[in-house]
């Protein structure tokens, strides 16, 4: 049970190697009061901390026990108040990053032998009060000893596969309709007791199995028993529960042995009757093992998907994105909580892993996975990003889409030889091309000539006369379409490109939403998404009874930059014509550098919206053909301007 050292990961708070300088802990311990140290030293009780952290009884907490594993040997850690070998110089943030998230002092992921995976469930205020009573603990001037593990186990950076896949960190939560009584037993056994470490078997990866929890497992050639509920309803009540583990013993039952005897006599005989009390009405009443670690468990995704998508972003993403989508410091930003990540539409997603992003700023450059990874394994790839770590982002991302956006690639970058001589033939597929078909192709640019831009229209235009359905075909057909009507221009080549770019993303954009899976989102008005380094526009599938702008609020753009595109504007008195909303594109990015251009497009539309909605003697769809073309001139004017880089990430 509690802190029963398991052969296959170890001790309780194994793993806290502390480091030298000013002991801080000693500092802070002086402002403790005597009931929060007195309560710290029960809750280390009951997380029976002291034995695995003592290899020489005449040094308690000094660290040192030895704990053979299939991994080599590892030894318990120094963690008494000594500021050189012990945790002195950590602060309470440094103890609980450790206890809560199983990150060390110095950023290097624990070894799951210290059981963080349970501890994870302490709540703040009782590691405060652990706190104060571990910084009180005598200092021990004893260095911690190597660990004896195989390569690669001793690589603390393969721990990254281990947490994104078994472990989230989350404080304990009562259960609703539950009593108080079970509620703290649950506590007691999940949490601090972490008895699932010594009585549930493990994987290959040394990680608890979700479905056996509790079901026993060989504990230092000793067995830990079946204590599900089911198994301990056969044979105990809970008068002898009680006893037994008050005591150690229970008529006509049994007398503890083993590693057992250690957390009895050093653990549960310190703990309170009604906390004895509390584990046994949860132990003889707990539920059913969950059939998927808590990762999976949170996830919409069907298992096979997750399980690919897992090790896809452990293989290609943690690296740098680190377990749990949390990045790494100012040069990898986080992809938990990022707004361009859980957005309706997953583009700007699918197009930073198929594109990659530029450096810029403090951000380091993210490579291109487009020849690495499928269309399939993108979309996987992707739902799992937008689903995972809290994330509230729908699975909406496919292999159509994906091969859609991917097409988009097909446009050479400006001031590459092929774009140079802008050749439409090698752009997308075109006459005497591999590609679609250039019959109809020609047909297209007929009609793009002769002024139809409708995307939807041209795209089934193209379906229905060539046969081919496919997105990436659809794509290059009217990129390649395109191509000759931008070439005829008198623009400077760039802007030509910027064109024909543009247009390319939004061709993708418009056909997605069909490739989707579920349904994505109407937008009430014209609006800004980010897509990759890019950005695109997208309208209202149908009017509204009213023109619905959005509020100013800060929920749909940074407060400031809104508040700072309704000073530029003043009071516009539509129209505004289009180099007037050149001129507030590019004057907003000019004043906001480190903004997304997504949302500076956005932020003048929202304080434009109000001024086309006060409009007189107007109807919905004027009103709504002057936001349009107004939010139309911005996004497009966004899009010519040089490839953002901060911006983008």
């Amino acid at each position: 049970m509690a802190g029963m050292r398991n052969t296959i990961l170890g001790a309780a708070c194994l793993g806290l190697a502390g480091f030298g300088g000013i002991s801080s802990a000693a500092a802070q311990a002086a402002s403790d009061d005597a009931a929060l140290v007195d309560r710290g030293a029960y809750l280390a009780r009951a997380a029976d901390c002291m034995p695995c952290h003592t290899g020489d009884k005449s040094k308690p907490y000094g660290g040192g026990l030895p704990f053979k594993t299939p991994f080599g040997v590892m030894y318990s850690v120094n963690i008494t108040s000594d500021p050189q070998y012990g945790i002195g110089s950590w602060t309470f943030d440094d103890f609980k990053a450790a206890l809560h998230n199983g990150i060390r002092k110095d950023g290097a992921y624990l070894y799951p032998a210290m059981p963080f995976d349970a501890y994870t469930g302490i709540t703040d205020d009782d590691l405060k009060a652990l706190w104060a009573f571990v910084r009180r603990i005598q200092p021990v001037a004893q260095p911690d000893r190597e660990n004896e593990l195989k390569f690669p186990f001793n690589v603390r950076l393969g721990l990254l596969a281990w947490r994104e896949l078994f472990f989230t960190p989350a404080t304990f939560k009562p259960t609703a309709g539950k009593s108080d009584s079970w509620n703290r037993g649950a506590y007691l056994v999940e949490a601090l007791g972490h008895c699932s470490d010594c009585h549930s078997p493990r994987n290959i990866m040394g990680a608890v199995k979700s479905k056996d929890i509790f079901t026993g497992s060989e504990v230092d050639g000793f067995y830990a028993p079946d204590i599900a509920s089911a198994a301990l309803a056969k044979n105990w009540t809970k008068d002898t529960l009680s006893q037994f583990l008050r005591t150690g013993s229970a008529p006509g039952k049994t007398s503890v042995f083993g590693p057992m005897a250690e957390v009895v006599h050093e653990s549960l005989a310190y703990l309170t009757p009604g906390d004895i009390d509390a584990m046994v009405t949860y132990l003889l009443d707990s539920p059913p093992p969950k059939d998927k670690p808590a990762p999976e468990a949170a996830s919409p995704l069907p298992h096979d998907v997750y399980v690919r998508a897992a090790k896809s972003y452990i293989d290609n993403c943690a690296p740098c994105h680190r377990d749990g989508g949390v990045g790494a410091g100012v040069a990898v930003p986080p992809l938990a909580g990022n707004p361009a990540v859980t957005a309706a539409e997953p583009y700007n997603v699918i197009m930073a892993v198929l594109g990659g992003l530029p450096a810029g700023g403090t951000y380091g450059a993210m490579p291109s996975f487009a020849g690495r990874l499928s269309d399939s394994q993108v979309a996987d790839l992707v739902n799992y990003v937008r689903t995972s770590w809290g994330n509230g982002g729908t699975a909406n991302a496919t292999a159509g889409m994906v091969a859609a956006w991917r097409a988009t690639a097909h446009v050479p970058d400006y001031g590459t030889q092929v774009a140079s001589s802008f050749d439409c033939p090698k752009v997308g597929g075109a006459p005497g091309n591999s590609g679609p078909d250039a019959k109809v192709v020609a047909s297209l640019t007929q009609m793009i000539q002769g002024g139809s831009r409708a995307i939807d229209k041209l795209a089934d235009a193209y379906t229905s006369a060539s046969g081919d359905s496919s997105p990436n075909g659809v794509v290059d057909a009217l990129t390649a379409a395109y191509c000759p009507v931008v070439a005829a221009s008198q623009a400077p080549d760039w802007q030509k490109y910027g064109d024909l770019r543009r247009w390319t993303l939004q061709v993708a954009a418009a056909i997605s939403p069909r490739l989707a899976s579920g349904t994505i989102p109407d937008v009430p008005v014209i609006w800004a998404v980010p897509a990759g380094t890019g950005l695109i526009g997208r309208e209202p599938a149908s009017l509204a009874a009213k023109l619905a702008c959005p509020a100013n609020d800060g929920k749909q753009v940074p407060k400031a930059l809104g508040d700072a595109a309704v000073a530029l504007l003043g009071t516009p008195k539509p129209p505004v014509s289009g180099d007037a909303a050149k001129t507030y594109a590019t004057t907003l990015v000019q004043q906001n550098p480190k903004a997304r251009r997504a949302d500076v497009a956005n932020a003048l539309i929202l304080a434009y919206c109000p001024a086309v909605a006060a409009l007189p003697g107007t109807s919905i769809a004027e009103q709504n053909n002057l936001l349009n073309s107004f939010g139309q001139q911005v996004i497009g004017t966004l899009q010519l301007l040089p490839t953002p880089t901060v911006a983008a990430k």
